[in-house]
């Protein structure tokens, strides 16, 4: 016992090294915002809060395909859906095959089914590599999404599965969305602390060989057909997780909620926060989903009228260059409309800082080390210095 004791210490120990130094206080900061300042907001903000955890575990599921292994995957959102739709399946009154069953024992259906069908779309796109993979993965997400449209007497179509069973606790049932946020904190929590300690095992080493260059890998004895298998499985199942936390939180499975979009946010959440880095992808959440929805909250509104004085010295700075050139630039509007004008157009925004965040930092806010260093020393420099050339 005592012995055991000390491992998980090591382990503890061993996992908060492996943060850098200057994101520890934002980790501290999240812990102690989760803990003490849950009351504080509204519904609303907790439902923002929840999105960014829920994107966040999806993000972290995706990096250990594309991040870690390098298989380009746009269907992450068919693992997503089976999370969702097992536990909906299942565990609606209104579904034709409600079993009746405890959330806590669809759960780990859930996962299993997710990783055996991460498996499944593995096996026929082995040899695949690059844009290939791709598309292929591109279309076996529509496929699910398609296949969950038609098979009524599953999924009820288009009409969806509502009233879906709630996590019970045996104290409680989980039905807040403060509640779910804890629950989907966590799982975030677990997830990262998973992807991390894969990382840096053998298999995480596999991985990255694999991404590196596949056929070296193979020339190495590494057995990619199993690790990239495994890359699959492991993406797959983090996908259902999230889909078997958003099913009860929703209350509403449907396929229109499992578009083309889903993938696509998750996999710019990998790109934009680092690829290969488990942090990285919680900062990408932030960025990518809760941005957006920060950008229409009414105390944004309400903040930005603080910066009213801004309209009366920018207008005469229009004015004079609407007198100097062809263009005829509006005039700021009133500040009561600046919150109105801002969610209309947030998307704008959103954009531009998508922009700014990929130019000034083009291997993501916090890559891994590896991939700074590749970005830093490209290949083509290093061959070229080695040859002696420039």
């Amino acid at each position: 016992m005592r012995s055991l004791r000390a491992s998980w210490g090591r382990v503890q120990e061993q996992t908060w090294e492996r943060i850098p130094s200057r994101l520890r206080p934002i980790v501290w900061f999240l812990i102690a915002f989760s803990v003490v300042f849950i009351n504080r907001f509204d519904d609303t903000w907790m439902r923002m809060f929840f999105l960014v955890g829920l994107y966040a575990t999806l993000g972290m599921g995706l990096n250990v395909v594309v991040g870690m292994a390098g298989l380009l995957d746009l269907g992450f959102v068919a693992f997503f859906a089976t999370g969702a739709y097992t536990v909906a399946i299942f565990g609606s009154p209104v579904s034709p095959h409600d079993a009746h069953l405890n959330y806590w024992v669809l759960v780990p259906l859930a996962i299993g089914l997710g990783a055996l069908i991460g498996v499944l779309l593995g096996l026929p796109v082995l040899p695949l590599r690059g844009d290939y993979l791709a598309i292929v993965t591109l279309g076996f997400g529509e496929i699910i999404r398609i296949l969950a449209l038609n098979m009524n007497d599953y999924t009820r179509g288009s009409s969806g599965l509502f009233e879906i069973r709630k996590p019970d606790l045996g104290f409680m049932v989980i039905e807040d969305v403060r509640a779910f946020y804890v629950m989907i904190l966590v799982a975030a929590l677990a997830v990262w602390f998973v992807t991390s300690r894969i990382r840096d095992s053998r298999v995480g080493r596999a991985w990255e060989a694999i991404r590196e260059d596949e056929d070296v890998a193979a020339a190495m004895g590494i057995n990619t057909t199993r690790y990239k298998l495994m890359a699959f499985a492991t993406g797959a199942a983090v996908g259902a997780i999230g889909g078997a936390i958003y099913a009860p939180f929703i209350d509403f499975v449907a396929p229109q909620s499992f578009s083309l979009q889903v993938s696509i946010n998750v996999l710019a959440i990998v790109i934009i926060g680092g690829m290969g880095n488990t942090t990285g992808v919680i900062a990408g959440s932030l960025i990518l989903i809760g941005v957006p929805e920060l950008l229409q909250f009414q105390e944004t509104a309400d903040f930005l009228q603080k910066f009213a004085w801004l309209r009366d010295v920018l207008n005469p700075v229009i004015h004079g260059f609407n007198t100097v050139t062809f263009l005829n630039l509006p005039d700021l509007p009133q500040p009561e409309d600046w919150g109105k004008k801002l969610a209309l157009y947030r998307f704008v925004v959103f954009g531009l800082l998508m922009v700014i965040v990929m130019v000034l930092r083009p291997m993501g806010i916090f890559p891994s080390k590896r991939r700074e260093l590749e970005f830093e020393n490209p290949p083509e420099a290093e061959l070229a210095a080695s040859q002696g050339v420039g």
